[in-house]
């Protein structure tokens, strides 16, 4: 169907899908797996752990997929409950079936997963583009969150680099590999590429057509008109975006924040700085 995230044909679905199950095995732990029926497709969320009080919502980055937060997901769910979203319309276990055209269908579809799970409220966290996709949330719906943890989010403090949008291309199908691979390390600050969570990363963007709107730039208007305590963490060796800019804003603009620059990390400070992340991430909820 036009205008809705698809694999390229049934043979990369199929390859991309095994390599996905494997790398998810790896998460240590006992989960729960539903496929949660939205407006605009079938939505797949795992739950981790069944602690007390407001539980964690994880949103992944741009076609990472709840794989990326392997580092994260057991010290989270050893003090609350955590739910992790593979967003709709990128690579994953998540079917998409209708085109989403706006900021507000894509709250939508993550309001109605959050209705059927029964999340009143959740401390919400997101990496890059999912670092997007919490910050939409809490534009639309603040009432269903208690905190936002926006971990070097994109285009949503600072507008994206024309490098970082130039490099992008290599991930294009007729660029070779190689392009891509370099152009992954260099985003993600140098990670292995042999990591299986790269690998599957690399795999979707190759394998997997998105089909998703532009976001929703942060103007100063929005954040200024954020009303939820916002945990905002920035890579100063991000190639994303500035990040001395992006920091001078979410300090400047946001009611409730505390921003923070982390020096030594890149735009995949959620991988390379996980115990730091996740007491921050614990810290930040339990005084909320």
């Amino acid at each position: 169907m036009s205008g809705v995230g698809h694999f390229t044909n049934a043979q990369a679905q199929a390859e991309y899908l095994a390599r996905y199950d494997e790398t998810l095995a790896a998460i240590p732990g006992e989960r729960e797996s539903r496929d949660v029926s939205t407006t605009y497709g079938q939505v797949r969320v795992y739950r981790f752990g069944s602690a007390e009080g407001v539980p964690f919502v994880l949103l992944h980055g741009r076609g990472a997929t709840t794989a990326m937060w392997t580092p994260n997901i057991p010290a989270l769910a050893a003090e609350r409950t955590v739910y992790a979203v593979d967003s709709l319309g990128e690579p994953g276990r998540s079917v998409q079936t209708l085109p989403i055209h706006s900021s507000a269908d894509q709250a939508a579809w993550l309001t109605e997963v959050f209705d059927a799970l029964g999340i009143g409220r959740a401390h919400l966290a997101g990496v890059s583009g999912g670092g997007w996709l919490a910050f939409n949330q809490a534009v639309h719906t603040p009432e269903r969150v208690a905190s936002l943890a926006l971990i070097e989010p994109a285009y949503v403090f600072a507008r994206f680099a024309k490098k970082f949008l130039a490099g992008g291309l290599s991930l294009l199908p007729a660029v070779p590999e190689r392009f891509g691979d370099r152009f992954l390390q260099w985003v993600s600050g140098g990670a292995d590429q042999n990591d299986p969570k790269i690998r599957l990363l690399a795999a979707g963007m190759r394998q997997y057509r998105m089909a998703l709107p532009m976001p929703e730039y942060g103007s100063d208007e929005l954040l200024r008109g954020l009303s939820v305590p916002v945990l905002a963490l920035v890579g100063g060796r991000s190639v994303v975006h500035n990040p001395q800019e992006a920091v001078r804003r979410a300090q400047s603009l946001i009611p409730d924040n505390e921003t923070e620059l982390w020096p030594d990390a890149s735009h995949g400070l959620s991988g390379e700085f996980p115990a730091e992340l996740n007491a921050r991430l614990l810290a930040f909820a339990a005084a909320r």
